[in-house]
């Protein structure tokens, strides 16, 4: 599961037939009709082998999937920043947005430093992050939550990746939640700049 912060929806200028990859998205014809580019996904998506699309920046992945139908957005390529469940925990914290973690009988909780383990018999019980957040804030507005985070923030020591027999806990790097979070300034700058709330979910 993933956080994904990104300028607020606004209705498309029409529809691509894409693999994903933002160049080939941009490269596509358009289609008025969302329904127009999910038939000429499926007709392409039917062929036994497919060249990579004009722009596709993994020609040697992407053929081996399926197209789809994409929003074009007004503003062409939207911007946006991705955070694992487990990382986005501390950023939201940074940014004093709410989020709820862990689901209603208890079973998950946030992962947090320190790595809290919970042996039972021969096995251990690894907390897995669930973060239910979603939430919109004028570009200015959350440009200063931003800074005032970036100013408050400790320089982050990361965080060693973790091996329990088969099942990796990926850390972070040194001075990873300042890396992510001028990300995120360069995302909030974006909307500014073309009149958009930033919305996370």
């Amino acid at each position: 599961m993933t956080i994904t912060f990104t300028a607020a929806h606004r209705p498309p200028v029409g529809h691509a037939v894409s693999c994903g990859c933002p160049g080939a998205t941009v490269r596509a014809p358009r289609y008025g009709d969302y329904q127009d580019a999910l038939a000429a996904a499926a007709l392409a998506s039917a062929v036994s082998t497919r060249a990579p699309l004009p722009g596709c920046e993994l020609p040697e992945v992407c053929p081996e999937y399926p197209l789809h139908a994409e929003e074009v957005d007004p503003d062409g390529v939207v911007p946006w920043v991705e955070f694992s469940n487990d990382n986005a925990v501390g950023v939201l914290e940074a940014l004093a947005l709410p989020f709820r973690t862990g689901s209603e009988d208890g079973a998950c909780d946030a992962l947090e430093d320190g790595l809290p383990l919970e042996a039972v018999g021969a096995g251990a019980v690894i907390p897995i992050a669930v973060v239910d957040t979603q939430g919109e804030l004028a570009a200015d507005d959350f440009r200063g939550r931003v800074l005032t985070a970036l100013g408050l923030a400790p320089g982050d020591p990361g965080r060693p990746d973790v091996q329990l027999g088969r099942t990796m806990l990926f850390g972070r790097s040194a001075g990873y939640l300042q890396r992510r979070l001028r990300e995120l300034y360069v995302l909030a700058d974006w909307c500014a700049a073309h009149g958009r709330d930033v919305a996370w979910h």
